[in-house]
């Protein structure tokens, strides 16, 4: 079965799958991604860095997400940059929002999956 977002995603095949697109197409197709996102990435050849927790979450069309960033106490300064927001394609766009300090350890899974070959876990 095709959704139709994925006449927006781009070629698929080897190589052509980003992390994503690969991550969003296996959400939409069992539900149980979202309680056990670390399983996830790992069908998707990807390993996750210890101590880096994932929340994925199927947007609804009735609902508005709101992401508050974190209370630092003020010895550690409140001018921390907390968040980042990471826009990516995948059917109609993707987000997202991680701590400044986890984009690299994103990074490096989004190399993980393009040297296995965009595999999508099936």
């Amino acid at each position: 079965m095709t959704h139709a977002s994925d006449q927006n995603a781009g070629p698929i095949g080897p190589g052509t799958v980003d992390l994503e697109q690969a991550l969003t197409t296996l959400a939409w197709s069992d539900p149980a991604v979202a309680d056990n996102p670390g399983a996830a990435l790992a069908r998707l050849g990807v390993d996750v860095p210890v101590g880096l927790r994932f929340d994925v979450r199927v947007q609804r069309p009735d609902t508005l997400y709101l992401v508050i960033p974190p209370v630092f106490p003020e010895e550690v300064g409140g001018e921390s940059v907390v968040n980042q927001m990471d826009l990516w394609r995948s059917g109609d766009q993707f987000v997202w929002i991680l701590p400044q300090a986890a984009k690299t350890a994103l990074l490096e899974m989004r190399e993980q999956h393009r040297n296995r070959g965009g595999e999508d876990g099936r």
